[in-house]
């Protein structure tokens, strides 16, 4: 064997004893002294990391999470600088709490740096979470398409007009899409329409509806005309639902947008004022349920 040969086997000698002592403080575990072994031996070998030696520093930083990142953080920054600087060979799971162990290490800098503010509290780190959806055009109800619920409107106008008319009559409730067998007794009008309308009143719903907040009272009905309504069949249900109303007794006011599309809040509510506003009359009652639930009129 020749000096050379035998130099070098002397060296790997060592290099062995001192991965060994490595392994003893990892099961110690004793960090504090295996990062200075760890870096002194690869200082020896003028800065290369063997496979084995980082294999090493992969299984002491494995045991170092399992002991709890948040006991030493000069290690866990120790434990980053080295696997972002190649000298450890971490698998995939080893690299992701890795990341995780990076968070918490820049969570706990913040905390310290901002702790020092007077009325400071903890940093909280916030997620950007980004929801990529395409849309296309098609009608108003297609919105609805995949869900089971629904807007009660039925159109860009009655969601307009309803909305003007809650500011135009703030002291009432508009009810929009509302079906007349809520605010009238079907089985007292039959008597007052034909047989036909009556069987109508069962499936007739109103536009949009006024009553009074607390009682509940119907004050005025509502329908909003377009060019649909000018069909033999719209016509002839508009004039069975108008007949039902007058049977009621409810006010029905007819209005008709020339751009229902295009109609602002506004434009509704100036209609409201011109048109409407002095025909409301919210009637008198005979009793308020509130204070009698149980008491009815002898006499109609």
């Amino acid at each position: 064997m020749s000096d050379n040969d035998a130099m070098g086997a002397t060296t790997n000698r060592a290099t062995d004893r001192e991965l060994e002592q490595l392994r003893r403080l990892i099961a110690g575990p004793n960090f504090a002294r295996f990062r200075e072994e760890y870096d002194r031996l690869a200082a020896d070998m003028n800065g290369r990391v063997t496979a084995l030696l980082a294999q090493l520093g992969a299984e002491a930083f494995e045991t170092f999470l399992a002991q709890g990142v948040d006991r030493d953080p000069s290690t866990l920054a120790w434990f980053i600088e080295h696997a972002q600087g190649g000298r450890l060979e971490l698998s995939v799971g080893l690299a992701a709490a890795l990341r995780r162990a990076q968070r918490t290490l820049a969570r706990d800098r913040d905390r310290r740096r901002h702790g020092k503010i007077q009325g400071a509290g903890d940093v909280i780190h916030l997620k950007r979470v980004v929801q990529l959806s395409w849309f296309g055009f098609a009608g108003f109800d297609a919105s609805d398409a995949f869900a089971i619920r629904r807007s009660v409107f039925r159109s860009p106008q009655e969601r307009t007009f309803a909305r003007a008319l809650s500011l135009r009559f703030p002291g009432l409730s508009a009810l929009p899409n509302y079906p007349l067998d809520q605010i009238a007794d079907l089985e007292r009008l039959r008597t007052h329409v034909p047989e036909d309308t009556w069987k109508y009143a069962r499936w007739c719903r109103i536009d949009a509806v006024l009553v009074t907040p607390v009682e509940g009272d119907p004050v005025a009905a509502f329908e909003l005309d377009s060019a649909v309504h000018e069909r033999p069949e719209v016509v002839r249900r508009d004039r069975q639902k108008a007949a039902l109303l007058v049977a009621a007794g409810i006010p029905l006011f007819r209005l008709r947008s020339e751009d229902p599309a295009a109609t602002t809040v506004d434009e509704w509510y100036s209609l409201l004022t011109d048109e409407v506003l002095d025909k409301i009359d919210c009637g008198e009652r005979i009793r308020i349920r509130d204070g009698h639930t149980h008491l009815v009129p002898l006499h109609a």
